[in-house]
């Protein structure tokens, strides 16, 4: 089995070069060791992370046929695959994007709407994650995407320590969440990853674990089995927890009432969402809003007095 690199920075025609330097510091700082590629022989078989930095230029995917497949084919391996600004063009050329909402710069919404009217753009957000799929907004997003991909890859106290490194805001990042859930996608079983990737490009339907396991080639019983042993949740839990993830992010980078936001994310009771999310949060949504708003970021050192 092919070594699996930490972090690939895809370096495709027309990438703005400060960023993908800037990148590259900032990720070999972290002890990722990122790989940057410019061309399909030197693209590795295995990777936790793809970055896709922006570009000063218009961006086709035709000129470099070949990142789209293997784009696919990383996300299908289960790979965090990431973009800032017109990166996204290549996740929306290559379909990895699922229905799932995603951001890029606002200058390009009204182009990329027209390339790809399936996309599902919020371009008010600067950083959109899902589990396996991250995207930012402008030209410098690339700097919040970089402190995403090292608390994914190596962990909060890495990234509070490159943010202070590097003298970089991380308080968007530390008024996100109290709690992170983050199951893993590289554990190598293809229909469990599958199935992980329809559960959160469908979050707000109802769970029907038998269309699932026919979905994936499995029967009900097998897909159950194998779930739980690599994910360590039930069908239904991790439904659950995705949905309660995803409330976290709306509640803290939005002003969507808590109404359509329950909606938004699966529940059509919102007694019910007041519950479920109460007991995960040890708060209302009301309340976990205005404690995250108003969190002091731990980097910024308390005033002497």
């Amino acid at each position: 089995m092919p070594l699996q690199q930490p972090a690939v920075i895809l370096n495709y025609p027309g990438s703005m070069p400060s960023a993908v330097l800037g990148l590259n510091d900032i990720l070999s700082h972290a002890g990722l060791a990122p790989l940057t590629v410019t061309q399909p022989d030197l693209a590795p078989a295995l990777t936790r992370a793809v970055i896709l930095p922006p570009s000063a230029r218009e961006v086709h995917p035709s000129d470099a046929p070949w990142v789209t497949g293997w784009l696919a084919e990383q996300s299908a391996q289960g790979a965090l695959i990431c973009s800032a600004c017109t990166g996204l063009h290549w996740i929306a050329a290559a379909g990895i994007d699922r229905g799932r909402p995603v951001t890029t710069h606002w200058g390009l919404e009204t182009r990329i709407r027209l390339e790809y009217p399936a996309l599902q753009l919020d371009t008010a957000r600067l950083v959109i994650e899902h589990t396996d799929l991250v995207t930012a907004g402008g030209l410098m997003a690339w700097i919040d995407l970089a402190l995403v991909v090292i608390e994914r890859l190596a962990g909060r106290a890495a990234m509070l320590d490159t943010a202070r490194h590097f003298i970089i805001d991380p308080g968007r990042r530390d008024q996100r969440r109290y709690r992170r859930f983050l199951p893993p996608m590289d554990h190598g079983d293809r229909p469990v990853l599958a199935a992980q990737q329809r559960i959160e490009a469908q979050l707000a339907e109802p769970l029907s674990a038998a269309n699932l396991a026919a979905a994936v080639g499995l029967s009900l019983r097998s897909l159950q089995r194998r779930f739980t042993r690599t994910t360590g949740h039930s069908l239904t839990a991790y439904q659950q927890n995705l949905r309660i993830e995803r409330a976290r992010d709306l509640l803290t980078t939005t002003g969507r009432s808590v109404a359509e936001i329950a909606a938004e994310v699966g529940y059509s009771d919102l007694p019910a969402f007041h519950r479920v999310f109460s007991r995960q949060a040890g708060m209302t949504p009301g309340r976990f809003r205005r404690t995250q708003w108003n969190a002091p970021s731990p980097a910024t050192p308390s005033p002497v007095r």
